[in-house]
């Protein structure tokens, strides 16, 4: 039998992963658009649909959230990994416009101010319900009020032969999904 290998607390959360690498993209009063990649994201309630991402108060989307009050979340796809590292890696606080500078297509969301990218999987239009204090990140609670996805890559769930979601292991690394569904 296999022992186990001690993992530092700090980093536990590692053994959760990979996790899909979520473009969240959010806007203030002035227009100005910002987006920022997160793992820490999750689904919490088939009714009402609520969706928890977790976002450090140091990252300017952060401040972009809590000023609108508004998000969307961005699955992207494998063939994206440079843009998302980029958009994961460099600031909104840095540049004038690090979504159009990393090439993606940003167009106009259906029910939020937020926009979305074109690029996207799937996308998720969210307005925020709560924020709870997480340690060193503040985790919102939104509701989903519009989800959806490009045509053939989504039936009941993800068709994983088309979808190829990015999927983030931790610092520079990702992966994807396999074309393999596994039932029981």
């Amino acid at each position: 039998m296999e022992r186990f290998t001690s993992i530092p607390a700090s980093s536990a959360y590692h053994l959760l992963h990979p996790k899909p690498a979520v473009l969240v993209i959010s806007i203030d009063s002035s227009g100005r658009v910002n987006g920022m990649i997160a793992a820490w994201t999750t689904p919490l309630s088939h009714s009402p649909p609520l969706i928890g991402v977790s976002i450090s108060p140091k990252r300017y989307t952060y401040e972009l959230v809590k000023e609108s009050g508004e998000f969307t979340l961005n699955i992207m796809s494998k063939e994206y990994v440079k843009q998302i590292h980029f958009l994961g890696t460099v600031s909104g606080r840095d540049r004038k416009d690090k979504l159009r500078e990393s090439g993606l297509t940003i167009s106009k969301s259906k029910k939020v101010k937020a926009p979305h990218v074109e690029e996207a999987l799937a996308v998720l239009e969210c307005r925020v319900e709560k924020e709870v204090e997480a340690g060193d990140h503040v985790f919102f609670i939104a509701r989903i009020l519009e989800a959806y996805a490009k045509s053939g890559v989504f039936g009941e769930v993800y068709k994983p032969e088309k979808a190829k979601i990015l999927l983030h292991l931790g610092g520079a690394y990702y992966t994807t999904i396999s074309d393999e569904i596994i039932t029981p």
